[in-house]
């Protein structure tokens, strides 16, 4: 089981910006989906032609694992259970770095001079979390899906 390997002040920093944001959430989804295009032009099949209700899932997922930072087991279950999704999907290994750049991105373009190295250093901490386990849980999923055909 992955642990969130944040300390306590990097929690509070990502807790604190997320709340701040919180009110320009859609711009911040409008934000980080145009980038994730940019950077994995791939991965725009994968997305409805409308995108508000997938940006809108978006924020609200972000929000439930920011929420969940120090309860690891509901941490836990939120980002496998994303990234079972996310296999299902067809999202490969490589998209996973797009999204991050574009979060970290959407987020600088988001708080500008405010966005401290600090405050960038949580997210990251944070993101390669989720990241790692998203991608343990996709692989675990792809897995899965290949034996049942092979049964």
């Amino acid at each position: 089981m992955q642990r969130c390997s944040m300390t306590p002040e990097q929690i509070d920093l990502v807790r604190k910006s997320f709340d701040a944001l919180w009110p320009f959430r859609r711009k911040l989804a409008e934000q980080f989906y145009g980038r994730s295009f940019e950077l994995a032009p791939d991965t725009r099949r994968l997305f409805p032609k409308d995108m508000e209700r997938q940006q809108l899932k978006l924020m609200d997922t972000v929000a439930a694992i920011v929420g969940t930072l120090d309860e690891r087991e509901l941490f836990q279950s939120i980002i496998s259970h994303t990234g079972r999704k996310h296999a299902d999907f067809g999202v490969q290994r490589s998209h996973f770095t797009a999204f991050g750049e574009a979060l970290i991105w959407g987020l600088q373009q988001q708080f500008g001079r405010a966005f401290t190295p600090e405050m960038e250093q949580a997210w990251i901490v944070l993101y390669d979390t989720i990241q790692t386990e998203m991608m343990r849980a996709a692989k675990i999923q792809s897995e899965d899906r290949l034996t049942h055909r092979l049964i």
